[in-house]
């Protein structure tokens, strides 16, 4: 396959002024107001169960893999059913479900009902049952929510509950035909997205219209469709990147205009770059793909092609759908065999790899972690959760279930104001103190 040149690219340019960060304590949007799975000043307990630490539970109206964001006592969250696992077999009757509940008390606030305007994949196979048509995350500002809803497009909402625009992203499908998983962040005033798979594109869309800003795609679309990463935005001292790991490749725009600033031959992928970028101190790191699942870390920074020159490190340790997690000099996850993963930021050596203690068999992850408190909290599909402790040296502190839910856990959690939000796929859970 060949690599993207500058001359490849095709262009759109706009630019837009920068609006004020969403306070810490919200959780805006993908892996937080970071964008990478950390939550400052934030707690959360170590243990709970259906008896201990649930403050509420809501039954949900469909299945989902995407997680809650949170606005003050505003939360999010997207649900299918008709359809697949929560239905029959007429893909005509997909239903998706956009939710407002009170953060606080669990109550349904508003809920809105979206017909799909375009047939999704299939449901079948390998792909879209292992996670579903709600995938994608949503993303907020504080005064709209912001839906991506694969083929259907991205749509907008009030904190009240009304539409506020529609746009169409694409209808395309890659090659896999495993649907639509990433998720949309802001910018400023510009909502961002991966459409590799729905419009051969990264697209920017105007949050207050919906109009497009800018699209980028490539000339040479195969492989890269296998992207089901969220753009990760890194800021540096040049100013804000947004970069994404495709197939062999890692690549860095300007989220403003949409112009190129480098990229990079990796080695990560050969297929389903499913992990998001994650960045500390000055370098970014990319991991995923399969089967040949590897990780590469790069210097910031450089123009063009900086394979060589950027490059600090390679590792043959990934994995696999989990985005990792940085602290203290360490990145973290737990794999889809049952292990719990360490490695040194600095040099991508292995500090441990520990098969975690579970009483419900050998657990899966899809879910990213996240670190809260000193703690690594990680989600299992089949088993429960798992808090261990955030270190180079293992430690598990608990294996958590609700032993009444043996639906499957996808969701990667959210934390707002030291309450803990899990999914699953019939259930919202609220954990705290």
């Amino acid at each position: 396959m060949k690599s993207l040149r500058p001359a490849l690219l095709g262009l759109a340019l706009a630019s837009t002024a920068l609006a004020a960060p969403a306070a810490e304590k919200n959780w805006p949007q993908w892996r937080g107001p970071n964008g990478d799975g950390t939550a400052p000043d934030e707690t959360a307990p170590t243990v709970w169960s259906d008896t201990i630490n649930l403050k509420w539970k809501l039954p949900l109206p469909g299945a989902g893999a995407s997680s809650p964001v949170v606005w003050g006592d505003r939360l999010f969250l997207t649900c299918y059913s008709g359809y697949g696992v929560s239905g029959g077999n007429d893909p005509r009757k997909l239903l998706r479900h956009v939710l407002c509940i009170n953060a606080k008390s669990g109550e349904i606030l508003w809920h809105n009902k979206i017909k799909p305007t375009a047939e999704e994949d299939r449901y079948g196979g390998m792909g879209v049952p292992e996670h579903g048509y709600a995938t994608s995350t949503p993303a907020t500002d504080g005064k709209s929510v912001f839906v991506f809803l694969g083929k259907t497009g991205v749509l907008a909402f009030d904190f009240k509950g009304k539409e506020l625009w529609r746009a169409k992203t694409g209808t395309q499908s890659s090659r896999k035909r495993w649907g639509s998983a990433t998720s949309p962040v802001l910018h400023g005033d510009l909502l961002l997205l991966n459409t590799l798979q729905e419009g051969s594109a990264l697209v920017a869309l105007h949050k207050a219209t919906g109009k497009q800003a800018w699209g980028w795609g490539p000339k040479i679309i195969a492989g890269y469709q296998d992207s089901y990463g969220t753009p990760a935005l890194i800021k540096t001292k040049a100013g804000t990147e947004m970069i994404l790991a495709v197939d062999s490749e890692v690549w860095s725009l300007n989220p403003a205009k949409g112009t190129f600033n480098w990229y990079a031959f990796t080695g990560v992928g050969g297929s389903n770059v499913s992990p998001s970028i994650i960045a500390a101190g000055g370098t970014v790191f990319a991991f995923g793909g399969y089967p040949r699942q590897s990780g590469i870390a790069l210097q910031l920074g450089g123009k063009n092609d900086v394979s060589n020159s950027k490059k600090l490190w390679t590792s043959t340790r990934s994995p696999y759908v989990a985005s990792p997690v940085h602290h203290a000099g360490h990145i973290y996850w737990m794999d889809r065999s049952g292990y719990a993963v360490c490695i040194d930021a600095k040099t991508g050596k292995e500090v441990y790899r520990e098969r975690l203690q579970s009483t419900r068999g050998i657990p899966k992850f899809y879910a990213s972690p996240i670190v809260v408190d000193g703690k690594l909290i990680s989600i299992s599909r089949n088993a429960g959760a798992f808090v261990v402790e955030a270190k180079p040296k293992f430690k598990q502190l608990a294996q958590n279930s609700f032993t009444k839910d043996r639906t499957v856990f996808n969701a990667s959690p959210a934390i707002s104001n030291s309450r803990l939000f899990l999914r699953s796929d019939s259930h919202l859970y609220c954990v705290g103190e």
